[in-house]
């Protein structure tokens, strides 16, 4: 699933951001990515309640669409 989303990241977010997408990262096994994808989910979860509420609209959207693609 893609979901764009328009917020501004605060400095923690910065440095997951960085982190996830340096090239050591994206050739590491999955138990380090899966690893830093949910540390950088829970900071969002906890820190960022306006992209909770944007990700929660738009999950609604798509139960409504008959297309619904959430889990292709």
């Amino acid at each position: 699933m893609k979901l764009w989303l328009d917020f501004e990241p605060c400095k923690k977010c910065a440095r997951y951001i960085a982190d996830l997408t340096d090239e050591e990262f994206l050739f590491a096994d999955d138990i380090t990515r899966n690893e830093m994808s949910s540390k950088f989910l829970r900071h969002l979860t906890y820190n960022h309640p306006e992209v909770i509420h944007s990700i929660s609209k738009e999950v609604k959207i798509q139960q409504i669409r008959p297309e619904f693609d959430l889990y292709k």
